[in-house]
């Protein structure tokens, strides 16, 4: 696959996740910055385990509690399980590093599980008191598993060379909830930041709209094709699909008929999958890559796509390191385009990278554009999946 590259000028980090910015906990009070650590040099250390949750008196409670389960776990003998009993708006913990660190050329990832939808943030507080934001989606019926996290907001402007401490916390809104986590570690961040350009819905709007736009700015998309529906009234026919293909793109599944896995049993489920897959070979595309139908997906839809796919996409927010998880990897759907400029600033600026999901291209036709040309004055590289899975895998 190709690969293009566009210089220009940029300032700033990588966000954003199924919704906006303002999806951030940037309310988060700070009681505390643990800034007497100022003094000391940060520490550069090697990407890799931070805290497994086996000594949970490293962390302070905040907000809700905090305890340990030996019945969930990730990794180790146990997780930490945050709790609101329905009488607070959000639980939150901190953990204070030994001496500040240099988070300037690494990226924090967790595993995380949950008992409802929700967001998660991470916060990193440099010595300053200065502010950056992190989230990711977690499914109620999801696995306990790895995510990758996206920036969404920061306050004031962190150092990220010398970070003072962490937080965790998950909004409850006075419901009764629990978050698992486990395994907080970090992986590098790239070279460069990176963007990659998707349609999630192989409509012939892709073909006709979309995909003059991309070849005016000589960016590479990747199209997810539900198999079934190759040729059919309003879809992308084979042709199509050949022309995309000679022309860079990346063809890639969105199962046999593109539905919400979780509305299947596990058999329908892997019918979804290998069905798609077989379609794909057997016509000369690629069935390494899988866009989860409407974004849902469970635990068996995860496993299924680890055996049928390299990398695997869902809505989430989008400006992370390098994956952690390359079967959840996070993208920003339909994102606007002042959402896509502070998205690229960031992954220009902090070395990361964002991945732009169009679902409906009629309707996003400006935005495409804004999107294109902000890419093309951003000092980036644009990248395809298969990018992703050689050069950004943890």
């Amino acid at each position: 696959m190709k690969r293009r590259a566009y210089l220009a000028t940029a300032a700033a980090v990588t966000v954003a996740g199924c919704s906006a910015l303002t999806d951030s906990e940037s309310d988060d009070s700070d009681d505390g910055n643990g800034d007497d650590n100022g003094s000391s040099d940060p520490v550069d250390e090697e990407p890799g385990a931070f805290d497994d949750f086996e000594d949970l008196d490293k962390w302070t409670v905040e907000e809700g509690s905090l305890s340990a389960d030996e019945d969930r776990v990730y990794a180790g003998s146990q997780s930490a399980r945050m709790e609101s009993d329905g009488d607070g708006e959000r639980v939150m913990i901190k953990r204070e590093f030994d001496t500040p660190r240099d988070l300037s050329t690494e990226f924090p990832a967790l595993a995380f599980a949950s008992d409802h939808d929700v967001s998660p943030t991470i916060q990193l507080t440099d010595t300053d008191g200065d502010r950056l934001f992190l989230q990711c989606s977690v499914r109620e019926a999801g696995p306990f598993a790895h995510r990758d996290l996206g920036v969404v907001d920061t306050d004031g402007d962190p150092d990220l060379s010398s970070i003072d401490h962490t937080k965790i916390s998950v909004w409850a809104g006075e419901r009764e909830l629990s978050l698992w986590c486990d395994d907080y570690h970090f992986v590098e961040r790239p070279e460069t930041g990176a963007v990659m350009v998707q349609f999630p819905e192989a409509y012939d709007d892709v073909a006709s709209e979309a995909a003059p736009l991309l070849a005016e700015y000589d960016v590479p998309g990747t199209v997810f094709v539900a198999t079934d529906y190759v040729g059919s009234e309003g879809r992308l026919s084979q042709d199509d699909l050949e022309g995309l293909q000679d022309d860079g793109w990346t063809i890639a599944s969105a199962g046999a008929t593109g539905t919400n896995l979780t509305q299947h049993d596990e058999g329908g489920q892997e019918d979804e999958l290998a069905n798609a897959a077989e379609w794909l070979e057997d016509n000369g595309f690629d069935a390494g890559y899988y866009s989860y139908g409407l974004n849902r997906y469970d635990e068996s839809a995860v496993e299924l796509a680890e055996e049928y796919s390299d990398v695997a996409f869902a809505s989430s927010y989008t400006g992370h390191g390098h994956l952690s998880n390359p079967h959840l990897a996070p993208r920003t759907t339909n994102p606007d385009g002042d959402d896509v400029e502070q998205l690229l600033e960031w992954a220009a600026d902090q070395r990361l990278i964002a991945t732009l999901s169009y679902r409906n291209v009629g309707d996003s036709v400006d935005e495409i554009e804004a999107a294109l040309s902000a890419i093309d004055d951003a000092d980036i590289d644009v990248i395809t999946p298969a990018d992703l899975e050689s050069e950004y895998l943890d």
